[in-house]
């Protein structure tokens, strides 16, 4: 790859991939992204569909250029949350007891639900692989939620993963550039 180790690494995809950057323009848009969710939330005339339809489009095409193992940041930073099925599947892999599993691994929140005890994740690996990849938490393998169904929902977890995620960032991102926020034509000046 062309370039010096102290350059950006955009490429001319236009995708923001360096988590410094991603999580300051984050802070500094958030004001802006909260309009943007009332906008999606209230105004865009598109179906939920409609809208589920170009996410699903735009997810696809960022999701092509990032890599998550060059980031890995959701797995050291975010607090995984566990259900009695993946402790039975994780600790089936593991050769433990769920007792024994969850006594080394699991924590339970004030409100009742479960989450890995670690931060960073005690299974992320070498390379930010992970080392229970193919029987991790449905929550690893649900995140970063773009391709669930009903976006509108969600939009507060995607203003909240904007600064940890490389992809929700980028397509939140093309998201406020496809649909801008009309400016308000009311026809009599407000004072």
């Amino acid at each position: 790859m062309a370039g010096s180790l102290d350059k950006p690494t955009n490429t001319d995809d236009g995708l923001i991939r360096e988590l410094p950057r991603i999580r300051r323009y984050a802070k500094n848009n958030e004001e802006a992204d909260y309009r943007f969710r009332d906008y999606l939330k209230q105004r865009l005339p598109l179906s939920n569909e409609q809208l589920d339809g170009v996410v699903q489009e735009l997810t696809t095409e960022v999701w092509s250029k990032i890599d998550c193992l060059t980031c890995g940041n959701c797995c050291k930073t975010l607090q995984i949350v566990v259900d009695d099925k993946d402790i039975a599947r994780l600790s089936k892999r593991l050769y433990m007891t769920t007792k024994a599993f969850s006594a080394q691994y699991v924590g339970v929140a004030e409100d009742g639900v479960k989450h890995f005890l670690s931060t960073p994740c005690s299974f992320l690996g070498e390379g930010n692989a992970c080392t229970v990849y193919e029987d991790r938490p449905q929550a690893c393998r649900d995140f970063p939620y773009l391709r669930d169904h009903n976006f509108r929902s969600r939009t507060l977890m995607m203003i909240a993963s904007c600064a940890t995620c490389p992809i929700v960032f980028n397509v939140w991102d093309r998201l406020k550039k496809r649909f801008p926020i009309p400016a308000k034509s009311s026809g009599k000046k407000r004072r």
